[in-house]
């Protein structure tokens, strides 16, 4: 492994963020061009959002099929992690299904992800009310939906594993990535970027990238840059079902929430379930909340799961923690330059980031070199949404 790199007084671009969206821009940028790349992470890398994250890789996303492509490709990117980057990084297949009633807003989202995702050719399958009691036969009362929708490729990961993994490559690449050390602001001289403070020195750059995570607007101050990012205390738990039911259902659960959304639930590596909840409205400090969860959530976590699984009724709890989610109004990332000239800001993955990182690592990548991308359209992404509406896009019924 390589080891900790010195702080250098210049470089060409800075990026600010050591999880998976740093990580990832510092990885395709080190990659496809030969600027001078500094990352600096005032943690460890894989730490903060992207060390919580839940790091499920689907690509259902109902009727936004921007999502679906940019997560189909991002998925496809892990999937040849080996391939493209030298590193192997944790990846366990596991559909999602999103259960549903017709002429519901929930069954009208399932109904179009399911479009999207045949008209791109993704793995999807159609089960209708009969035929959920065979695919999901550890659920209670599955048969009584109308219908299910399975993202039949959907798979999870780990977050810090990946970003690592970009980390070690971008590295080797030639990238130089400093951690421990926190950047205070970004300085500017007649409206362009020209450097960023650091706890242990200056560095002289003209392209400074923020990914910082729920610290963004912090730094978005120092540029006059109002980031609209709500920060919220998700909780966690990890369960161990019961040796009959691991017997039984060897597949554990399917990735799933219930409509509603409030919670979610997948399977864990070493056999465990993992179910967290969602959206919730806590807002806090990232450097100061409470990071075990409340005993009220961890009974209705529990109570709600085992009304819908009963034979989880037993399961014992081998984790539990708490991360946080940097939300936008309208959930949607903010993939844009903004502000001074040079300074491009890589925030607000509003819970469902870690499955489009390569993608957004590209996209970051095109946006400082060409000023465009290719991948999608990168206009969706834009900062300017908010000066014209501080809803953005509009709040997006998504539930996984």
């Amino acid at each position: 492994m390589p080891g900790q790199d010195t702080l250098p007084t210049e470089s060409d671009i800075v990026i600010i963020g050591g999880g998976i969206m740093g990580t990832s821009t510092a990885f395709f940028l080190s990659k496809e061009t030969d600027l001078d790349i500094t990352l600096i992470e005032k943690n460890k890398i894989g730490t903060g959002s992207t060390g919580d994250s839940s790091a499920i890789l689907r690509h259902h996303y109902g009727d936004q099929e921007i999502y679906s492509k940019m997560a189909w490709w991002s998925h496809q990117f892990y999937r040849n992690f080996d391939d493209e980057t030298g590193e192997v990084i944790a990846h366990e297949e596991n559909p999602m299904v999103r259960f549903a009633n017709e002429d519901t807003p929930g069954g009208t989202y399932a109904e179009a992800g399911y479009d999207v995702l045949f008209s791109l050719d993704i793995p999807v399958s159609w089960y209708e009310g009969d035929e959920l009691l065979e695919q999901y036969p550890m659920i209670s009362g599955v048969e009584n939906y109308d219908f299910g929708i399975s993202d039949d490729e959907a798979a999870y990961s780990d977050g810090a594993d990946a970003a690592n993994g970009f980390d070690r490559a971008a590295r080797r690449n030639g990238a130089t990535v400093i951690t421990g050390t926190g950047v205070e602001s970004i300085t500017t001289d007649e409206g362009s970027v020209v450097g960023v403070e650091t706890e242990d020195g200056d560095i002289a750059c003209e392209k400074v990238v923020v990914a910082a995570g729920p610290w963004t607007p912090r730094l978005g101050e120092t540029v006059d840059v109002d980031i609209p990012i709500a920060v919220t205390r998700e909780q966690v738990l990890i369960l161990d079902p019961p040796e009959d039911y691991k017997r039984d259902y060897p597949s554990l659960v399917p990735t799933t929430a219930l409509p509603g959304g409030e919670w979610y639930i997948r399977p864990d590596f070493g056999d465990g379930i993992l179910v967290a909840t969602h959206h919730t409205d806590e807002e806090v400090d990232p450097d100061r909340y409470d990071k075990t969860p409340d005993e009220e959530i961890i009974l209705e976590l529990t109570e709600e799961l085992g009304e819908m699984i009963p034979e989880l009724r037993d399961a014992g709890i081998q984790g539990q923690y708490c991360g946080v989610y940097s939300t936008t109004p309208d959930h949607d990332f903010i993939l844009d330059e903004v502000g001074p000239d040079g300074c491009y800001f890589a925030c607000g993955f509003s819970g469902h980031g870690f499955k489009q990182a390569p993608a957004v690592g590209k996209i970051m990548t095109d946006l400082i070199t060409t000023g465009s991308t290719s991948l999608i359209d990168g206009s969706f992404f834009s900062y300017d949404r908010f000066e014209k509406s501080a809803a953005g896009h509009g709040e997006v019924a998504d539930n996984v």
